[in-house]
């Protein structure tokens, strides 16, 4: 909840009210089942169901990425689960596709457990198109092993714990969603460009989904698809289109990004006005000629609801308050123009602690009013665990730093 300046010329400040930027609406993680103790019946019956396995001739995962940023800083067995992991992702409607882990790590200790986490989680960050396993509304994987070590190593069989009958379906709608999009992308141009256009069309196309947010609720189903690239793209859990929160706006940038040939990370963290009062909250890093940037675009997207919240404001108001002065200069192309980019390729130093400054100014069309919106705020890594099988801090904190702004 912010506060904004709003002055007049003769120095006399006057009161806004609220500006609530959105926060507290990053799903929570659920960590996986632990180990299933299978029986030898259990074992003969999976390896029968991968030999019987014919395989997909579909393949509907089209991430085009060439870079993965947490696969490549994973340690070598949370990097082997996470490829077993994604093998599985490419049929998860099928019970015989099942990945095999050879490892000399108990899989029953909590080494390997944590390490499952992590590139269950990873994968999630890695592949938005994998929004069915970041929700874990419908699907979710699990492992399961004889916890006999044979020669010194363990033999572990990944899984879906149930078959994702939606998984055709929905994969289908999100590529068609994806294509659509990037259609009048021009990539042809500089990153910087094609960066720009997402984004901005990204803000143009998704509504923050303040249910969700409001009702964020981590049930036996999961999270809601608003949380998800697939929220953003096509449609949330109860069906209403291009509405996300703010894990689904990253996951949703990322994964356009990536499908231009831009290397992009997911950030989970905190956010708010102070450090005191910051919520859960997800953003970006993105790569443009080589150098990383950060930006956040739920929060570059929350103008439009200020607006909204400000029209009908002024219906109950008189003509010549304050609020018709923060009307006009949202209103206003050039200044909506910085508002819709005020947290666009910043560096992490300024994106952890952003102090707004008269770059910001806008002054009224009757010269009598001078307002600035965007107001000091705090944007926090997810580094410190609350929970130790919580691997999301371990993960996050493999994230790039951001050292400059981006300078056009």
């Amino acid at each position: 909840v912010w506060g904004a300046a709003v002055n007049s010329y003769a120095g006399q400040e006057t009161g806004l009210g609220k500006i609530v930027m959105p926060t507290g609406d990053m799903a929570v993680h659920r960590p996986s089942q632990p180990m299933e103790m299978l029986s030898t019946s259990d074992v003969t019956k999976i390896n029968e169901n991968m030999a019987s396995y014919a395989g997909n001739q579909k393949n509907l995962l089209k991430n085009k990425a060439k870079n993965y940023y947490y696969y490549n800083n994973l340690e070598p067995v949370a990097k082997e689960i996470y490829d077993v992991m994604y093998g599985v992702a490419a049929d998860p409607s099928s019970l015989g596709n099942i990945g095999l882990i050879m490892t000399f790590i108990d899989p029953s200790s909590d080494e390997f457990y944590f390490a499952f986490n992590m590139a269950y989680r990873a994968i999630c960050f890695d592949h938005p198109e994998l929004f069915w396993l970041y929700s874990r509304q419908e699907a979710e994987m699990c492992y399961g092993s004889e916890a006999v070590s044979q020669n010194g190593f363990y033999f572990v069989y990944v899984m879906m714990d149930e078959p994702f009958k939606n998984f055709e379906s929905q994969m289908k709608a999100f590529n068609e969603a994806a294509d659509l999009f990037l259609r009048d992308i021009d990539t042809g141009i500089s990153e910087y460009e094609t960066v720009k256009q997402i984004h901005d069309k990204l803000l143009r196309m998704v509504t923050y989904d303040y249910p969700v947010a409001d009702h964020a609720v981590l049930s036996m189903k999961g999270q809601d698809l608003a949380h998800t690239a697939y929220g953003a793209l096509v449609k949330d859990s109860s069906g209403k289109a291009n509405l996300a929160v703010c894990d689904g706006y990253s996951l949703a940038f990322e994964y356009l990004l990536q499908q231009c040939g831009i290397e992009s990370v997911f950030i989970g963290g905190m956010a708010g006005p102070t450090e005191e009062e910051a919520g859960m909250h997800a953003w970006n890093m993105v790569k443009i000629d080589g150098i990383w940037y950060e930006v956040d675009s739920t929060w570059d997207d929350s103008w439009g609801d200020l607006e909204l919240d400000l029209e009908k404001e002024l219906q109950t108001l008189t003509e010549d308050d304050v609020y018709q002065y923060l009307l006009e200069a949202l209103q206003d192309p050039g200044y909506r123009n910085k508002l819709d980019h005020f947290l666009f390729l910043l560096s992490t130093e300024e994106m952890r602690h952003f102090i707004s400054d008269d770059t910001y100014d806008y002054i009224s069309n009757d010269r009598t009013m001078q307002v600035n919106l965007p107001q000091e705020c705090v944007h926090i890594r997810l580094v410190d665990a609350m929970d130790p099988n919580d691997p999301d801090p371990e993960i996050i904190r493999l994230a790039p730093i951001a050292l400059q702004n981006y300078i056009d």
